[in-house]
């Protein structure tokens, strides 16, 4: 199935994203990202290597998305065997000299596919959906993880393309320190841009001695127009409504969201305040226990995780996001935190840490306060700060929407993001 959804304005800048898995819950960016290049005129194409089952997101669903995603056969029984067999035929003939090339270098096929931990035949099909025959579509990867497979295809011949790779956090530090600082050399040698989230990742990716010249910094973005801005107006005496909004990993430091919390309870009886924790994940159980052996425990609710609506309803009625971030003990860290983005578009005062690309998007002392990683106290004096100085949470409120509107448009990147491509796709070939 080879084939391309036309953008609004018949733009002739033709997109593949590859996905090694789609569509999965966490990826919210990356699905706001295609249907900001979509209403921004490009022509969308989506091909995944497996289909999410677990828990799948319904975003690409109801952004019209869902019906441009091409799935690579990866179902076992003999009838799929015979399946997956006639579609590397397929492949083969759609590849025509591209196929004849890597086929009579079959040493460097099969490495590739162990660099790439996938098969030959899997190669093979992949190489001709991501670029059937007369296409010269940019092929759009997410996470480095991801890129180098299509580095592969491309250092055998069997993509030509140009092709884009975006960095965003654990493939530029937990991947790397366990992989080796050499596991990206072959994609920084093909890839035509490197595209980190942040001015911290362009640092990294140099270090990892990546071309400069091909490093653009592409910043995710928000749809601005769909989170609507509240000012928060409190009272001497309204309750101080917190909210945690992350997957339950330990890089997104719930638990001293938590202890801070309960920190603040104790030195502070007098003020009206409540943490609501939303999110799932492999934390999940243990945080419960934490919570739930607080001596605060009443004022703290873990939901659980929750459609992208119930938690806009959560971020309307709450008046300070927390996500206290944290390097995890294998390395992983974040990019900037789209969940950030989101509760400042709405008009939310942000407490979080000086970690990874967040100074990059919260103006510490203007659009909210940041703290040093897993510094509890620090974390609970400034939940503090702002609980007793409720004129702060308004003014940064308006000041953190403003950072969003100017810096983390969804509309504005993604038009960035289209004209980057363009420049690629005009190249002669």
């Amino acid at each position: 199935m080879f084939f391309f959804r036309k953008g609004a304005d018949n733009s002739d800048v033709d997109v593949v994203y590859f996905s090694l898995n789609f569509p999965e819950l966490s990826q919210t960016f990356v699905f706001n990202e295609m249907r900001s290049l979509r209403d921004g005129g490009a022509n969308l194409r989506i091909v995944a290597l497996k289909r999410e089952i677990q828990a799948p997101s319904d975003l690409p669903h109801q952004y019209g998305l869902s019906k441009d995603v091409d799935y690579l056969n990866t179902n076992t029984g003999i009838k799929a065997r015979f399946s997956r067999l006639f579609d590397v035929i397929k492949s083969l003939i759609v590849l025509e000299r591209r196929s004849l090339n890597a086929l009579l270098s079959i040493r460097d096929l099969r490495s590739a596919a162990r660099k790439s931990s996938t098969s030959v035949a899997v190669l093979l099909r992949l190489a001709a959906h991501l670029q059937p025959k007369g296409s010269n579509a940019v092929i759009h990867c997410h996470f480095g993880t991801t890129g180098i497979v299509v580095a592969e295809l491309k250092k055998l011949g069997l993509v030509t393309a140009p092709f884009t790779t975006v960095f965003h956090g654990f493939d530029i530090t937990k991947f790397v320190d366990a992989n080796g600082r050499d596991i990206y050399t072959s994609l920084f040698e093909v890839s035509d841009f490197l595209l980190p989230v942040s001015e911290l990742w362009r640092g990294k990716l140099i270090q990892l001695n990546a071309p400069r010249d091909r490093i653009r910094v592409q910043r995710l973005g928000v749809d601005c127009s769909a989170f609507e801005f509240q000012e928060r107006f409190l009272t001497p005496t309204s309750e101080i409504r917190f909210v945690v909004v992350g997957r339950m990993t330990e890089k997104k430091g719930h638990r001293y969201a938590i202890q801070a919390f309960a920190d603040l309870v104790a030195r502070r009886p007098d003020l009206e305040v409540r943490l609501d924790v939303i999110g799932a994940g492999p934390l999940l159980e243990e945080l419960n226990a934490l919570a739930e052996s607080s001596p605060s425990a009443d004022k703290i609710c873990l939901h659980g995780a929750m459609p992208n609506s119930m938690v806009r309803q959560f971020l309307d009625r709450s008046h300070v996001f927390v996500l206290p971030s944290v390097t995890a003990a294998d390395g992983d860290m974040e990019g900037i935190p789209v969940a950030i983005m989101e509760a400042m578009a709405m008009g939310l005062p942000i407490v979080s840490t000086l970690h990874s690309g967040i100074p990059e998007i919260v103006a510490d002392g203007v659009s909210g306060l940041l703290v040093p990683e897993k510094d509890i106290g620090a974390l609970s004096a400034a939940m503090e700060n702002l609980a007793s100085n409720r004129h702060l949470i308004s003014q940064m409120g308006k000041q953190g929407r403003d950072i969003v509107e100017r810096d983390y448009n969804e509309v504005s990147q993604g038009k960035s993001l289209i004209s980057l491509m363009s420049e690629l796709q005009s190249r002669p070939v």
